[in-house]
């Protein structure tokens, strides 16, 4: 062994739920993230575990629920947990946001993640991966911030957690393999290293697979007063449309189901919610629109950030914009919209309405 791979595991407590699976000789396993661990033709870290429990035990039954999408996190999961992971019955699922959470979800955002994760049958098990934003720290042996936090809750959860990222990271530092051959393109991991990824993951699932403990599993007080437990999302049917509107059935986007869409910048959107937080996911690249929100009448929040120049000619890319927070009640809301600056069209495509009581 080059590396000592307990260094990266925090393991908090076993994993009965799974081990009990494995036992019956049927698993089903969940997993929660973004692009570097959704469904990638075998190439992720993903694949990589399941790879690893099909040949550790011979004759179990593997069901995948991989509910990963690229660039999304929490601000994404917290809102579709329900119909893409709790409806499957995973018996684990494995988390891994850290690298594309902003600062707006951190904290109770992703409390309110686990802990509906937590009313589910399953075990949890939070990953750690790699973004250069974080080489300062790692050269460092610093946690990023983003993982630091993902951390304070591990331990007041005590789920189990894995840095397979650092451990990746050291590799590299120590010349075991080059940079190119682990991130290619600088984030996404190909087969070399998404098995590096793997390797403590899968040590830490063989050493409580095979070696099952006793635990009871009970979900302590909230962390975060202001959690999300409650987040959902609004059914477009409760959405007046106003305009030249078109409700499709999406199938681009493993993480979407329905879209509302216009070409039409005269056309808007108008419902109530009772809450205290808003958040929309959209379609964009260059040729989408920018869009306005009103909340109770009020002045208009524009939403056109400018489109990052990987997403530029992306097809699939859902933006997760950071919440509108309101005071805790009833409220109207109205989005229209618009021209964004540079762009080369006027589509919008609304994916979903999420919902912070």
């Amino acid at each position: 062994m080059i590396l000592d791979l307990n260094r990266y595991i925090s393991a908090r407590s076993p994993l009965p739920r799974a081990a009990r699976a494995i036992a019956r000789g049927h698993i089903t396993i969940g997993f929660v993230g973004g692009s570097i661990t959704e469904p990638g033709d075998e190439r992720r870290w993903s694949d990589k575990v399941v790879d690893w429990l099909v040949a550790r035990f011979p004759g179990l039954t593997v069901d995948v629920e991989n509910a990963a999408k690229g660039a999304t996190g929490t601000l994404s999961a917290v809102f579709r947990m329900e119909e893409d992971i709790l409806c499957y019955n995973c018996d684990l699922v494995l988390v891994e946001t850290a690298v594309n959470d902003p600062s707006a979800c951190w904290g109770p955002g992703r409390e309110g993640l686990l802990r509906k994760l937590l009313r589910g049958p399953g075990d949890l098990l939070i990953t750690y991966t790699y973004q250069q934003s974080w080489y300062d720290d790692l050269i460092n042996d610093r946690l990023p911030d983003s993982i630091a936090d993902w951390e304070k809750l591990a331990e007041h959860y005590r789920i189990s957690s894995v840095n397979m990222g650092k451990y990746a990271f050291d590799l590299v530092m120590r010349g075991n393999m080059r940079w190119e051959e682990w991130l290619p393109d600088g984030l996404h991991p190909e087969h070399a290293g998404s098995r590096l990824y793997a390797e403590p993951v899968c040590a830490l699932l063989e050493a409580e697979l095979t070696h099952p403990g006793d635990y009871t599993c009970s979900i302590p007080a909230p962390l975060f007063a202001d959690h999300w437990e409650s987040a959902y999302s609004l059914p477009f049917d409760a959405i007046r449309r106003v305009g030249a509107w078109r409700q499709i059935h999406e199938r681009r986007v493993p993480s979407v189901t329905h879209v509302l869409t216009t070409s039409s910048m005269t056309s808007s959107l108008r419902f109530s919610f009772t809450g205290r937080g808003l958040v929309f996911h959209v379609m964009m690249n260059i040729r989408h629109s920018a869009y306005r929100v009103r909340i109770d009448g009020g002045e208009w929040i524009e939403r056109a950030d400018p489109v990052p120049e990987w997403a530029i000619h992306a097809t699939e890319w859902v933006r997760e914009d950071p919440p509108i927070w309101v005071p805790s009640g009833p409220h109207t809301v109205e989005i229209q919209p618009f021209f964004a600056p540079n762009a080369l069209g006027s589509l919008f495509e609304l994916c979903r309405v999420g919902i912070i009581e």
